[in-house]
């Protein structure tokens, strides 16, 4: 006769046994074995529970130290739990595994007219390209670039100094699905450059270019001098451009 027993442990995995025995009838029952069993050292406590409940009066099971469990079991049932065992040990690598995360910033000012662009930014051609057609010709410079690295549902932040400005670049992976992250992103400049402060969430594809934000040029003012500041290169506007790429797992 076969029985399904379901148990859901606490991690939230699920555990279907399926234990095949013959029914007692007679004198005759079914030969038993002792077995050990590998789970996660963490899970140890909580498969046994789980175990000890779905076998019940079938199988005594035990602890024999952390990562360890020892199962008396009908011999005709230890091949379907070691598979249930082995499923979980297998999803709670997975679950314990965080997907590493890159996160990349680029502060760029884009001049009129038609130049060269920076040669820093060959890998952002496309997304540039894109915004010369809404806005017309212009060249483009790269002020600063920024990377930084987390894993999901972590955070992580920078700050930059340029005299006495600061610029500060923070996110937060808040979830993963798919080739898709949710983000929060923050940027701050104080030094007057154009582009102030941003605080927004996104739906990030891995591996897209995103212009994240767009202000005019300006021009910084000196922290001494309270006159109009004046530059003779000023930009025609300042980039703020993002991607988030999913990183190689560690080995």
């Amino acid at each position: 006769m076969k029985q399904i027993f379901q148990l859901i442990a606490g991690s939230a995995l699920l555990l279907v046994l399926v234990a095949c025995h013959a029914p007692a009838t007679g004198n005759t029952s079914a030969a038993m074995q002792l077995k050990v069993y590998n789970v996660p050292p963490a899970k140890t406590d909580e498969v046994n529970k789980a175990l000890s409940f779905a076998l019940r009066d079938k199988a005594s099971v035990s602890a024999a130290g952390p990562g360890k469990l020892l199962v008396y079991a009908p011999r005709d049932a230890q091949a379907s739990i070691g598979k249930a065992i082995e499923s979980l040990d297998n999803a709670a690598e997975k679950q314990a595994a965080p997907v590493q995360v890159g996160v990349h910033f680029w502060i760029i000012d884009g001049q009129s007219g038609a130049g060269n662009d920076d040669p820093a930014l060959k890998d952002l051609v496309g997304s540039l390209a894109s915004l010369r057609q809404t806005v017309g010709p212009l060249h483009f410079h790269l002020d600063q670039a920024a990377a930084l690295v987390g894993t999901s549902g972590e955070n992580g932040s920078l700050v930059t100094a340029d005299g006495p400005y600061t610029r500060s670049f923070y996110f937060h992976i808040e979830t993963i699905a798919g080739n898709t992250a949710r983000v929060r992103l923050s940027y701050e400049d104080n030094g007057g450059h154009g582009l102030g402060k941003l605080d927004t969430h996104i739906d990030a594809t891995f591996g897209q270019y995103i212009v994240l934000a767009q202000a005019p040029g300006a021009c910084p003012q000196p922290p001494t001098n309270t006159s109009a500041a004046t530059c003779a290169n000023k930009p025609a506007m300042r980039l703020l451009v993002v991607q988030v790429d999913r990183l190689p797992a560690k080995a």
